[in-house]
């Protein structure tokens, strides 16, 4: 048996084949058909042509000296297209049984051996000793879009990834020159565009002298191992990033940081902490809380143990000594278990904060105000004693002025009733003054019961006690809300600015307007007039105590209850504000909360 290439030379000829030709095996291989001892007008040469121009097997008998054969010829087809290969088998008809089978047998395995590697969803093609391709499987095909027509033995290199081109010639050249099996990853160009990674591995076909006759070698798809190692590579670069992220979070945080494991000994703590316990990172490692500060109180180790045991978190302050510090120190552990994905409770972590500066500062803060609420009920005392004392002599006095006016009124010039007139408005401002004063100090600080008060009722109470003397009126020209507040200070607020627009007008037919919009936590009150107005360098000093922009003799007033108004609303969380200009009139505005706030 022999087998011819397209080009009708030898390539592979078996030693009987050479036997009956009378030649070496090695010596035929390479020639023509022409030049062997079957000569060219033999008419077996029409069988080789044939074959190779049907596809179709045909067979013939050959005298060749005084041996009878039978010569057969069988095409061999590949992927390259144009003319096929030839196997010419030539058999003795005396032997023709024998070796007929036989034929029939290889004819069979290469059928099954070619079919197996046209079916499967590999790649695998045959090169020859000098590096030429000389068979492609269909899947190549089939998976590139490339055509079988195309008979350049280097076409496959147009669906190799360039950048994969130059490793592959180094590789393939290495082995052509050893004769060792290669293996390597490359990209393949798929018939839609998409360059898919494939392992292709390679390996010489050798005859019994070590020759190697050819090479065999397969891909296959690699793409989805590459990407999910890919994948993994990934996650763990993003893990190791998370964990160098947390590992300087850790020892960055302030607060002291620890890990126990599921026997409550320290698995890891932070330099916050080391620092906090004055001991080295390292003398804690393998140690419980217990054995390194014994004396903390309450112990926290009774309460880790409660977190394994329960899963619960627990927050807890704990009171002693460590080894940083002689003075007794508070600390606040807030402490969870550490969980595995099954649910097991593997350990805690504890974040540790040194609150004894704060526990000193709260105490601090509440001896003071101990002694702000005793000065405080100091004052309460000293005022009403003050006011009831400072008012019994000037009631005494408004007495006296009357009883010498009802004495001598026959008597007096208009001089002197004057005089005795300013005498009794000077004593009345005085008593005001006391009131005022008194006021003032309670305003923001004493709070009443909340209760629920319809502003327009408290407004139309409030204008009956001012009764303000016509042409002068108060108009409420907004509905008023219904607010759960106190009585008294709300009331207080509205009768000093609506008491204010009054007197300081200075008109008869003053016009004042009450308005109210809701806002977003609460309503905005205003309370405007028509009057000679406020020029804004004294918006501000307007608020201050004792202040008057007129003189107490032309309009009586203390200046306090503007004060009064501001202190009241700004220690419920309002705020209070005017617009006003000279000869424009003035409008106050306050807000006063939703909600009551708690003392």
């Amino acid at each position: 048996m022999a087998i011819f290439d397209s080009s009708g030379r030898l390539t592979e000829c078996s030693a009987e084949f050479a036997q009956l030709l009378g030649e070496n095996p090695q010596v035929l291989l390479g020639r023509a058909y022409e030049e062997l001892s079957l000569s060219s007008g033999n008419p077996a040469l029409s069988l080789v042509r044939q074959a190779q121009e049907t596809g179709r097997a045909s067979s013939q008998n050959l005298a060749l000296g005084e041996a009878h054969l039978r010569v057969s010829a069988q095409p061999l087809v590949t992927r390259e297209g144009g003319a096929p290969h030839v196997a010419v088998t030539l058999m003795a008809l005396d032997q023709e049984q024998a070796p007929r089978e036989r034929m029939r047998q290889l004819e069979t395995e290469f059928a099954r051996l070619q079919a197996l590697f046209e079916n499967m969803p590999l790649t695998f093609w045959t090169v020859r000793p000098d590096g030429t391709p000389d068979y492609i499987s269909r899947f190549w095909y089939t998976f590139t879009g490339l055509s079988p027509s195309q008979t350049d033995p280097a076409a496959w290199r147009q669906g190799i990834h360039p950048e994969d081109l130059p490793e592959i010639a180094q590789r393939w050249r290495r082995s052509l020159a050893t004769g060792e099996p290669y293996e390597m990853e490359c990209r393949y160009r798929r018939h839609d565009g998409a360059w898919i990674w494939h392992r292709s591995r390679g390996f010489p076909l050798r005859d019994a002298e070590g020759r190697i006759l050819s090479w065999l070698s397969y891909s296959t798809d690699i793409q989805e191992s590459r990407a999910a190692i890919e994948r993994a590579e990934e996650e763990r670069r993003k893990a190791e990033q998370v964990r160098a992220a947390l590992d300087t979070f850790f020892d960055a945080v302030p607060a002291g940081m620890a890990l126990f494991d599921d026997q409550l000994r320290y698995m890891r703590i932070n330099r916050s902490l080391a620092e906090i316990n004055g001991l080295s990172v390292e003398a804690h490692i393998g140690h419980t809380p217990r054995e390194l500060f014994p004396d903390l109180d309450p112990h926290p180790e009774g309460l880790l143990r409660q977190i394994l045991t329960t899963g619960e978190t627990i927050t807890f302050e704990s009171t002693g000594k460590t080894k940083a510090s002689d003075e007794v120190c508070t600390w606040l552990a807030c402490t969870a278990p550490v969980r595995a994905p099954d649910g097991y409770h593997l350990g805690v972590a504890s974040v540790i904060m040194d609150i004894s500066l704060r526990k000193r500062t709260e105490a601090e803060r509440d001896r003071l105000i101990a002694a702000l609420e005793r000065s405080n009920r100091e004052l309460d005392q000293f005022a009403y004693v003050a006011s009831h004392d400072l008012k019994a002599p000037l009631r005494g006095i408004t007495n006296l002025a009357q009883w010498i006016g009802d004495d001598l009124k026959d008597i007096m010039t208009d001089e002197t009733r004057e005089q005795m007139r300013l005498l009794t408005g000077r004593v009345h401002r005085m008593e005001a003054l006391i009131n005022g004063i008194l006021a003032y100090s309670r305003a923001g600080r004493v709070r009443d019961q909340p209760e629920s008060i319809d502003v327009g009722a408290l407004l139309t109470e409030s204008i009956e006690l001012l009764s303000p003397a016509p042409p002068a009126s108060i108009q409420v020209e907004t509905p008023m809300p219904l607010l759960h507040a106190e009585r008294v200070p709300l009331q207080q607020v509205f009768l000093n600015l609506m008491g204010n627009a009054l007197k300081h007008a200075m008109r008869e037919d003053v016009l004042v307007r009450v308005r109210c919009t809701e806002t977003a936590d609460g309503w905005e009150f205003s309370i405007a007039d028509n009057g000679a107005g406020i020029s804004p360098e004294y918006h501000e000093r307007i608020w201050g105590i004792f202040q008057t922009l007129r003189a107490r003799d032309e309009v009586e007033g203390t200046g306090i209850g503007l004060s009064v108004v501001k202190k009241i609303v700004e220690a419920r969380g309002g705020v209070v504000r005017v617009e006003s200009a000279v000869g424009q009139g003035a409008t106050f505005f306050f807000t006063w909360p939703k909600s009551t706030l708690k003392k």
